[in-house]
């Protein structure tokens, strides 16, 4: 029988970690789809969904969820990029956002303990509501550049350094709210730079990947991360997140703002602090 640690000095049996796989193949399945579609990781989805079905107390959800993404986040991106037509990831934008993201969230981790987690999140579910009414907006009677254009701007020296800035601050956020990278990077590409919502997006799965990966190594070193749930949650995410990058690839970018945006509306509602159950989420 397998033994593990769980948080601080509860030893756990492998009876204990594991879950109905039938359950965390459903709920892979459902966080490959949203991430595949929406560009994000899809813990926003995971999380929630092992809290209620398999009942994961919140830490170990989060931890799950972030080993979960990492084939989910890999192979929606490669069908971003491999898609048919111009790749639709930023290779480039995307190392420069993970460089400062990384550093970000290892900062923000430090300083968890010294900041109020709960105003934390409630100006970043204020902030996720003002850009997901706008993105609505612009996908049922705006204008916006990112949703009626698919070309690529041109960076310079300056774009980049603004880039690994805005990593950094995304980073920062994640490490002190669990707030996930991706629901912050796609509106910041998108809005910020004007580029495509769907190169945004493809961009985003590939900029979060390092970020996922630490964490998940962080939660697995602490005891929180069920490897056989996450694996089912991966094996069934793959497929789906294929699924969901292809039909992102297919929607016109109009309707994917506006997806986008009802998305980060859910998003915000679940950041927003709940009277006395107020718990990490995963990186989205």
């Amino acid at each position: 029988m397998h033994y593990g640690w769980h948080g601080v000095g509860r030893l756990v049996t492998g009876a204990d970690e594991s879950s109905d796989r039938r359950i965390d193949a459903a709920i892979g399945g459902i966080g490959g789809l949203a991430g595949g579609l929406l560009g994000v990781g899809g813990g926003f989805v995971m999380v929630p969904l092992q809290v209620m079905w398999s009942g994961s107390d919140q830490h170990r959800a989060s931890g799950t969820s972030l080993a979960a993404i990492l084939p989910i986040a890999v192979v929606a991106a490669a069908r971003y990029y491999f898609g048919p037509g111009t790749p639709q990831v930023d290779l480039t934008v995307a190392f420069y956002l993970a460089l400062g993201g990384t550093v970000g969230a290892l900062v923000g981790a430090l300083a968890a303990r010294r900041i109020s987690d709960t105003a934390l999140k409630i100006i970043v579910a204020i902030v996720l509501v003002a850009v997901g009414v706008k993105e609505v907006y612009d996908a049922v009677v705006g204008t916006a550049p990112q949703l009626v254009g698919t070309a690529a701007r041109v960076f310079e020296l300056r774009d980049f350094a603004i880039i690994a800035a805005g990593g950094l601050v995304v980073g920062v956020v994640s490490g002190l709210t669990g707030v996930g990278g991706g629901i912050l990077v796609v509106p910041f590409l998108a809005l910020g730079f004007g580029i495509g919502q769907r190169l945004a997006q493809g961009t985003s799965l590939v900029a979060i990947l390092p970020t996922a990966a630490i964490g998940a190594m962080t939660y697995y070193r602490g005891g929180d991360l069920d490897v056989r749930a996450a694996a089912w949650m991966g094996a069934a995410g793959v497929p789906a997140a294929l699924v969901g990058a292809s039909l992102a690839l297919w929607l016109p970018q109009r309707a994917l703002g506006g997806l986008f945006g009802l998305f980060l509306l859910f998003a915000a509602v679940r950041i927003w602090p709940r009277r006395g159950r107020d718990g990490e989420v995963a990186r989205a």
